[in-house]
């Protein structure tokens, strides 16, 4: 037994009686001599957050298929802990560092049999009114205990399990960096320090960072909370993009990656919108800086396109492999069968392949590249055998046909669906060449904040450093800090450079993406279900004390297996913008906007709700009750302050669901909004008799205006905008009933937005 005895200083390292205690000015944390966590102690207020009657090994470290956990502990000279494992020879070595902010780990030294992957700490912590699995800490009101990565090659996470949260930092050997030099920090402090901290640890470690020139991370800045347009666009676009941002109040704009770029990887330019290239870009981006507005770039940084210089007309050998097989004999250059010594049977195309769901759809993955030949195949086959390249299309992208020799390997890169192109293998030097192009254009051009798209697609084989890998590199050449970095992914690696997450699809790319892949839809979702699920992402976020917005967002018209957007629908979306103060991004297209009628209406509703959600005035108990799941509401203006009823959709109005409306009580009667679904204006024609039970006002586009009589009662104009109508005497049913039983006299069909 270890029983060297130090005295507790103002922070350093100890072992007393078998026990390990390491401590900062702020921590003090006790470890066994059998491997697991005695002690979570914040000095400050001497409350342990090690959970009372909960053992677990610290550490654990997989060989082969088996798993072995750490049971004994004790120092080494020169400040080294050292972990062995109970049932084999592993043992692992750690340099530690107390520091004022934190405590550093670094794994020195694997002795024994090499671990495939390793849990290099594991602490539980009885902590749990926020768990961020992404920040990988446990937090509330006062205290702040995180486990952070302090390189690439490390990755933390923290989950909630019971009363206890989970804090792990967890690295492997392949692919990529090996065990040794993997690090990470315990940080304790008051959560009011914890931003601050984190930063200085950032700093220290030269991890990715994006901040302010006082140190204000990126996300706790006024541009984190801000709405913004994703959109195509060229440069004579940009004052129909300034005309946007002033309708809806929004005050930055993402440019979507094929506005600008023709190719990905060489990063070509698309001459066609911006005939000047370069230069067209920066002069468009300077004029929207001159309105205001903050442009972001959306980008692929992690692939490349199959029709760029990378991949036609030789294909680059720097692409990730993600499967291989080996040519059973030599073929002829217009052969259309090839048969491989290899199982086939998981490659997409094969009928029995694992595998049911493909970006994009499979034939964009049904391709192998032999030598410097790409070829395109239809199927995999023959039954039972599944080793042979059926229907195979040769020379594909442009690449020369040509004979193979039998032992030749056929290689499989991983496609991305999205773009159709090839991902990088990001050991490789591809890497690097590709964000040095892409960072030439962003810096040239003065661009404020990025979005770093399919970071899906990466090597899964360790997933979370290649998401991470591909963005740090990126963002370590952009020059303008601060920026505003989003991306597909946000992980435990970026937590230090990411300014707000929480993206999806929009509705209808949620769906037909679904579909385009292979998979299958029982019920159609509605929009507001939708909704409701980037609301809950975008709290999960927050778990992290990373902003979250609700978006990526559509504006779409009537079309197949949809009405269009409607008013109550987004709606919905911006009532719950407001009760979270969660940013909205809308990705939309002109085209699609300008023949969806309701769009004039739909950006009046966004406008209001962005601008009151940026004033700040709206109390917090209302702002609870706008959060509510499934409810929905109707702003009022009240003698210049908002007024939200509560409201229900109407089931029918004038005998269909051409007319839409939403129904509520308001004081001693009821308020109603109507409008039609397609935008045909017109006239709704109420039954005079309840409408003479106390009343009835109408107001359009914010102004009083009279109910027209006519035969059957009193007519009221509508179409695409809401006409508002507030009744003094009848309740919401009877309104509900009033309008059931109206009718719709069109004076002009729907037609596309004004």
């Amino acid at each position: 037994m270890f029983r060297a005895c130090l005295a507790f200083v103002g922070f350093g390292l100890a072992a007393v009686a078998g026990e390990i205690g390491i401590e900062n000015p702020r921590l003090r944390l006790v470890l066994g001599e059998d491997a697991t966590l005695r002690s979570l102690a914040d000095k400050a207020t001497g409350k342990d957050f090690c959970p009372q009657g909960k053992s677990a090994p610290l550490a654990t470290a997989r060989i082969a298929d088996r798993t072995y956990r750490s049971h004994r502990s004790y120092w080494e000279p020169g400040g080294r802990l050292a972990l062995a494992f109970d049932g084999c020879d592993t043992r692992l070595v750690y340099a530690v560092r107390p520091e004022p902010d934190w405590i550093l780990f670094r794994l020195d030294s694997v002795e024994g049999t090499r671990p495939s992957h390793v849990t290099l700490l594991a602490l539980p912590v009885a902590l749990t009114q926020h768990v961020g699995p992404r920040l990988a800490g446990a937090w509330d009101d006062t205290q702040a205990i995180c486990l952070m990565a302090a390189n690439l090659q490390t990755q933390c996470s923290a989950r909630r399990n019971g009363a206890v949260a989970e804090l792990t930092a967890t690295t492997q050997d392949t692919p990529g960096p090996k065990l040794e030099g993997a690090a990470f920090a315990l940080v304790a402090c008051p959560t009011k320090d914890l931003d601050a901290a984190l930063d200085k640890l950032a700093v220290a470690c030269a991890l990715p960072r994006n901040s302010d020139a006082n140190g204000t991370p990126s996300r706790n800045l006024p541009v984190a909370r801000q709405s913004y347009w994703f959109l195509s666009f060229g440069e004579k676009d940009a004052d129909k993009v300034v005309d946007l941002c002033r309708r809806s109040g929004f005050r930055q704009v993402m440019m979507g990656s094929g506005s600008w770029c023709r190719t990905v990887g060489h990063y070509t330019f698309n001459t066609t919108w911006y005939p000047d290239g370069i230069e067209s870009l920066r002069r468009t981006v300077a004029k929207l800086h001159d309105a205001g507005i903050l442009v972001g770039m959306h980008c692929f940084a992690s692939k490349v396109s199959k029709t760029d210089a990378y991949v036609t007309p030789v294909p680059d050998r720097r692409f990730w492999v993600d499967m291989s097989a080996t040519l059973a004999a030599d073929i002829a250059a217009d052969e259309g069968t090839i048969r491989t010594s290899s199982d086939l049977s998981q490659w997409p195309g094969s009928p029995v392949a694992k595998q049911k769901i493909w970006e994009g759809g499979v034939v964009k993955h049904q391709e192998v590249v032999i030598d410097d030949e790409i070829i395109r195949y239809k199927s995999i086959g023959p039954e039972g055998t599944f080793d042979t390249f059926l229907g195979c299309e040769r020379g594909a992208w442009g690449t020369r046909r040509a004979e193979h020799k039998a032992g030749a390997a056929c290689r499989h890169y991983g496609v991305d669906g999205c773009i159709n192109g090839y991902i990088i293998d990001q050991e490789t030097t591809l890497l690097d060449e590709t964000t040095s192009r892409l960072a030439e254009v962003f810096n040239a051009c003065g661009f404020d904040m990025v979005y770093f798209d399919g970071g899906e697609d990466v090597d899964r084989r360790r997933f979370n450093h290649y998401v991470s890998k591909f963005q740090a590199t990126a963002m370590a050449k952009f020059t303008k800090r601060p920026l505003i970095h989003m991306g597909t992914i946000m992980t435990h690696n970026l937590i230090h450079s990411f300014t707000r997450s929480g993206t999806v699809d929009t509705y209808l790319n949620t769906l037909y993406g679904h579909i385009i892949a292979g998979g299958k839809l029982d019920t159609w979702p509605t929009v507001k279900s939708h909704i409701d699920r980037s609301v809950a992402y975008m709290l999960s976020v927050g778990e992290d004390r990373i902003p979250g917005e609700l978006g990526w967002f559509g504006i779409w018209p009537k079309g197949k297996n949809t009405d269009g957007l409607q008013l109550d629908e987004v709606e919905y979306l911006m009532c719950k913008s407001l009760a979270y103060d969660a940013p909205i991004s809308l990705q939309t297209s002109f085209s699609q906007m300008d023949s969806h009628p309701l769009t004039p209406g739909i950006l009046e509703i966004v406008r209001v709700y962005e601008d009151l959600r940026l004033s700040g005035k709206v109390p917090a108990a209302t702002r609870k009750r706008l959060g509510e799941k499934g409810k929905d509401f109707l702003l009022l203006d009240e003698a210049g302050q908002p007024d939200f009823v509560e409201v229900e959709l109407a089931p029918a109005v004038a005998g269909g669901r051409e007319v839409r409306a939403v129904i509520g009580k308001r004081g001693n009667g009821a308020v109603a909004s109507v409008w039609h679904y397609a935008g045909a204006e017109g006239k709704l024609v109420i039954p005079t008799p309840t409408i003479a039970v106390g009343g009835m006002t109408v107001v359009r586009e914010g102004k009083a205006v009279n109910a027209e009589r006519c035969p059957g009662g009193e007519a009221v104009p509508i179409g695409s905008r809401r006409t508002l109508l507030t009744f003094a005497g009848p309740a919401p049913e009877d309104v509900r009933k009033l309008l059931a039983a109206s009718r719709f006299e069109p004076s002009t069909p729907a037609g596309p937005a004004k």
